[in-house]
């Protein structure tokens, strides 16, 4: 499987809230499924598995492959489950042979949902030859693609916006994450750390005329660049308006960027080394190379 991309995971979500009322964003049981030619390859990743503390498993055969089930009950955002979704894949491919199928919900109407990197299986009756179109590949059509939240009244999330006071931007996800990986480096801590970064929303100074007003056209902006000793140029990305201020004093607009967005701009333009978050304090350095599997885990090429 391959991971399935963030955009169709929060299409899956909006299709859930209409079938079963909001029930998808309440504690609910899943299931996740990987196949492997051997029993034993599948033990092997169980207890490799064993920190996720997954209520039970379960070993079935099927022609030559056998399956494993994991079961947990959790609620599940479409950011959250995304990033499990890619931490279940890697850990699979750690294992010969072994390969993570996809995952499933039982929603209280019948049979659930479950859905596959190649597509999507059955929706309620296991009979039905009707298949629920929840990730058969179709993309981002209208709101919702830069990690679930928008910024402003409108919402929405793939424009530039420009932070007003009345709107302020926080990131506490994200500080916390990066203050427990200073004293916890388990994979855990890192998980945290990666979801909360594809989550934020982060303040970029700009120059562009009179602060805090969105220019005619996007040429009349100037985005301001850190550099380290090497003078290699940083996006630097802050996760509110204390941690701008703390970098400079000068009156600059802050211009709002979704993760995504920040990746897109970052592998962009060919002199920037990558991103930093609050450059001003001990900082988060972010190459070029993370950036770019930051974007591929979100469905970018």
């Amino acid at each position: 499987m391959q991971t399935i991309p963030l955009a169709q995971l929060q299409e899956l979500f909006a299709e859930l809230r209409q079938q079963n009322q909001g029930a998808i964003d309440t504690e609910q049981p899943w299931s996740y499924y990987f196949s492997a030619p051997t029993t034993e390859a599948l033990d092997a990743l169980s207890n490799a598995l064993d920190s996720y503390h997954f209520d039970g498993d379960e070993i079935d055969e099927d022609e030559d492959r056998f399956f494993l089930e994991l079961t947990r009950v959790e609620t599940h955002t479409p950011e959250s489950l995304f990033a499990l979704n890619a931490e279940l894949e890697a850990a699979a491919a750690r294992f010969e042979g072994v390969v993570y199928e996809g995952m499933n919900i039982q929603t209280g109407d019948e049979d659930g949902c479950c859905c596959g990197g190649d597509g999507c299986g059955e929706c309620g009756d296991e009979d039905s030859e009707e298949e629920h179109e929840c990730c058969g590949g179709h993309g981002h059509e209208e709101g919702g693609c830069c990690g679930g939240h928008g910024h402003g009244k409108e919402g929405g999330c793939c424009g530039k916006h420009y932070h007003s006071a009345d709107d302020p931007i926080e990131n506490p996800e994200l500080l916390t994450a990066i203050g427990a990986l200073s004293n916890d480096r388990s994979e855990a801590a890192q998980r945290a750390l990666t979801l909360a970064l594809q989550r934020g929303l982060y303040l970029v100074p700009a120059l562009a005329g009179r602060p805090g007003e969105e220019p005619a056209d996007d040429d009349a902006v100037q985005i301001l660049v850190c550099t380290d000793e090497n003078n290699d140029e940083y996006l630097p990305l802050f996760t509110d308006e204390a941690a701008l201020k703390a970098w400079t004093q000068e009156a600059v607009s802050a211009m709002v960027m979704t993760a995504p967005e920040a990746w897109d701009f970052i592998l962009a333009q060919p002199e920037c080394a990558g991103g930093v978050i609050n450059p001003a304090s001990a900082g988060l350095p972010l190459n070029r190379e993370m950036v770019g599997m930051l974007k591929k885990m979100l469905g970018g090429e």
